[in-house]
């Protein structure tokens, strides 16, 4: 499988990192608007350095890209990519407005190309297990955060650029709601600013409430103020469940007994993401994909939807 990655940020080095465990796997190109940026990810893997998408997919024999870029930077790399019939997998946010996130699907699905998303949260070792321990218990009410500090890069901190902190942030929140709850029917959102006016140009907290197609309740907040961690929270029939991705613990109840699991491998989810997107690509076979594109377009959609809420002070419908 011959691959190649435009963007070498943070997030593209983390994946390709996780691409090199695949001796099945070469890393032909490493594309970046950052010329220095993509030669120090290139150089030692024999990788050929791109700064233009284009001529790097004129030039090269490819099997996949992945495309680490921000949400904003999207302009026509993916749909590039399926025109070629070239499977994608690309992070979250997957785009910045619902209708770039339509084109982009509608190009994945003309092209019949195997797409993922970097909803890595899904791939959870914890996850697995909540889903064993619940099994087909009925779920009544779902609980998460995100309370993550003031985002690290200065793109982030913009919201014309990042959609804010519940597009850019707690969208692994909103997906894991999604994940366990279905699709919600209307939400109602509220956003505050006490503490960070300076640094960031939108709410530094948020909650958003949402009622699922299912009757299931949910609720997500966001916090820019500290940085404590992430939590999923689900109650149900006979079962109270906490999934605690900063310690990696999930503990609670079931039947009135206690449950506490830790996994083996903590930093794993990151790699069987990576893994199931391998599997899919070589085996033709996507039935190891959690999230495909247009699975997490229906994440952004939500979260840009909370936005509006934010924004208009109105129940909004999906």
């Amino acid at each position: 499988m011959d691959l190649a990655c435009v963007g070498a940020g943070i997030m593209g080095q983390r994946l390709l990192e996780q691409f090199d465990h695949h001796d099945d796997v070469r890393i032909v190109a490493i594309c970046d608007l950052d010329e220095e940026t993509a030669r120090e990810a290139a150089e030692t893997r024999g990788a050929t350095v791109y700064t233009d998408h284009n001529r790097l997919y004129r030039n090269e024999s490819l099997d996949a890209v992945v495309l680490a870029i921000p949400s904003f930077a999207h302009t026509d790399q993916a749909i590039g990519a399926a025109k070629r019939g070239l499977d994608l997998f690309v992070e979250k946010p997957v785009a910045r407005t619902t209708e770039k996130a339509a084109e982009i699907r509608t190009a994945i699905e003309k092209h019949g190309v195997i797409s993922q998303s970097g909803y890595l949260s899904r791939y959870s070792p914890l996850v697995d297990r909540a889903e064993e321990v619940i099994s087909d218990r009925t779920v009544s009410l779902i609980e998460g955060r995100y309370w993550g500090g003031v985002p690290g890069r200065e793109w982030g901190r913009e919201k014309a650029k990042s959609g804010g902190s519940t597009v850019q942030l707690s969208t692994h929140i909103f997906d894991l709601v999604r994940y366990f709850g279905g699709e919600v029917d209307h939400l109602a959102a509220v956003g505050g600013s006490r503490v960070n006016l300076e640094s960031i140009d939108f709410e530094d907290v948020n909650s958003t409430t949402m009622k699922h197609e299912n009757g299931i309740v949910s609720y997500v907040s966001t916090n820019c103020v500290t940085s404590v961690g992430r939590k999923l929270e689900l109650a149900g029939e006979e079962f109270a469940l906490e999934i605690d991705f900063t310690h990696q613990t999930l503990t609670g109840t079931v039947d009135n007994e206690s449950i506490q699991y830790e996994p083996d491998d903590a930093a794993s989810s990151l790699r069987r993401e990576v893994d199931a997107f391998v599997d899919a690509v070589t085996e033709r076979d996507e039935s190891s994909i959690r999230t495909d594109y247009a699975d997490a377009a229906r994440t952004l959609e939500l979260t840009l939807a909370a936005n509006e809420a934010i924004e208009t002070g109105e129940p909004v419908s999906l």
